[in-house]
């Protein structure tokens, strides 16, 4: 039976305790301090997931030892110059009301404060931390403009290096990521977007990582990002450091990364890629083509156009691009992508007999014929998609097997191609409209209709085309899509 007390953090987030038995028998070595910075591209639970695995990883190693934590924190300021939620949560009810029983002694910024219980040992298995009211996520449903600051300074000046260094807690103006000089004021979110002169809306990058930085509405994910590349390139810190000072510090047992992930690639899209699988944690089925894919790419575009901007002319970013396609999965995912009045429908395929079929299924959802058809050209699509995603894979890995998997794939294509033609010469009919001489067909006995779209004009093309170009066979028109009539 768990007798441990119920967590004492209330509100906005929780966390669950699968604990473990105490280790019984165990001498208690010397005291273990801890020390973590939260710095301030680190949210909420960023920062209490790590300060549990610090927790977790000293609790395994020294078994019993008094834990001292010593928690100091970067930036994360409010309007009135205190510590804002994200700080504050963390400081006053994660730390001491969650983490506080499993210490002997904690030091933060605004306290310090010793258990008066013998410090436990049955830590849990897992840290689960949930955000029921969302107050913190962004809301990817309207893409509005998220500031960290409720309340920024209406200065109209950017701050100087040094006011911004002195907010991020650095001792001078150096790159948050790399360490290096010079470096740049970076804007979290756009003032193009709305961002303000306030220092909290600043960061100091160098030049390189300013032009990689993404330009989006959302402040928490540009702080993300600079923790991604934090991770991503942190050895650059270490660069021009003599390696007798690398030595020192790993006989006392700092571990330090002088060598970072290889790009694999300079292609554009590959690091949009990169950074979706390493930053988003997508899978490969994620980039899988067909159907979803098109649907994809227009909410990605929506994103893009109402969340997004440009900075220093930089009209491509691999960082903004990959979190305007995140957002977009995520506004699909959650069925809350919304598109301009009369959008309503599927992006339809380039080819003209498959256009014709589904939209004939849209208006005729019973058409065999057509669903057929439209079933077919999907299958050839994903097959298309898969050999192209398979030969990724062979350029990138240079796996001499994969060819005969390519070859395969390659074959099922041009069948279910084939297969396509033939449905399509089997079941659709053509001819020219009596009316006005321009191609139409139907599959099977559905209504006639004109295969292309064209500007609208008066006549025969307006009795299938609405006002704005689109395809409305439900309207009463003078004229009907009819072939000529036939005389024997």
């Amino acid at each position: 039976m768990d007798d441990s007390p119920r967590n004492p953090m209330a509100g906005r987030r929780s966390a669950r305790r699968e604990a473990t038995a105490p280790p019984e028998g165990v001498a208690k070595p010397h005291g273990i301090a801890l020390y973590h910075d939260m710095r301030v591209e680190e949210d909420f639970t960023k920062c209490a997931t790590r300060l549990f695995s610090i927790l977790k990883k000293a609790a395994a190693t020294s078994p019993g030892a008094p834990r001292h934590l010593f928690l100091d924190v970067q930036g994360h300021r409010n309007a009135a110059g205190g510590y804002d939620a994200d700080a504050l949560e963390i400081i006053q009810e994660f730390v001491l009301g969650f983490l506080g029983p499993y210490l002997t002694e904690i030091s933060t910024p605004l306290y310090r404060a010793r258990n008066p219980e013998p410090q436990r040992e049955d830590l849990p298995d897992v840290l689960d931390i949930r955000d029921p009211d969302r107050e913190h996520a962004y809301d990817h449903r309207d893409l509005p403009v998220r500031n960290r600051e409720s309340e920024p300074d209406r200065r109209r000046s950017r701050p100087s290096l040094r006011a911004i260094a002195d907010y991020l807690g650095l001792d001078e103006p150096i790159c948050l990521i790399c360490w290096q000089a010079p470096v740049e004021r970076a804007h979290v979110v756009p003032g193009s977007l709305g961002g303000s002169n306030d220092v909290r809306n600043f960061a100091l990058l160098c030049p390189r990582h300013h032009r990689e930085a993404p330009d989006v509405a959302d402040a928490e994910a540009f702080w993300s990002w600079v923790d991604y590349a934090c991770e991503r390139d942190g050895h650059m810190k270490w660069e021009g450091v003599e390696p007798e000072m690398l030595a020192r510090a790993e006989r006392v047992g700092l571990r330090i990364d002088t060598s970072g992930p290889v790009r694999k690639s300079l292609h554009h899209f590959d690091r949009v890629r990169d950074e979706l699988v390493r930053h988003y944690g997508w899978s490969p089925e994620d980039f899988a083509g067909g159907d979803h894919w098109g649907t994809l790419m227009r909410e990605f575009h929506t994103v893009m156009d109402a969340a997004t901007s440009t900075h220093f002319n930089v009209a491509k970013k691999a960082s903004t691009e990959a979190w305007a396609f995140e957002v977009a999965r995520r506004r699909l995912r959650d069925g809350t992508a919304r598109h301009q009045p009369g959008d309503d429908r599927r992006p339809e395929s380039d080819r003209a007999s498959i256009a014709l079929a589904e939209r004939t299924v849209r208006k005729s959802p019973d058409r065999d014929g057509a669903r057929s058809l439209v079933d077919a050209a999907r299958r050839a699509d994903i097959a298309a998609e898969a050999a192209a995603l398979v030969r990724d894979l062979i350029d990138a890995a240079g796996v001499s097997t994969a060819e005969e998997v390519l070859r395969g794939i390659k074959e099922e294509a041009a069948d279910r191609a084939a297969q396509l033609e033939r449905l399509t010469s089997e079941l659709m009919s053509h001819a020219e409209c009596r009316h006005c001489g321009h191609a139409i067909a139907r599959i099977g006995d559905a209504p006639w209709l004109h295969i292309a779209a064209a500007s609208m004009s008066r006549g025969c093309r307006a009795a299938s085309y609405d006002r704005d170009g689109t395809w409305d066979n439900s309207l009463d028109r003078a004229w009907k899509a009819t072939p000529p009539k036939a005389y024997r």
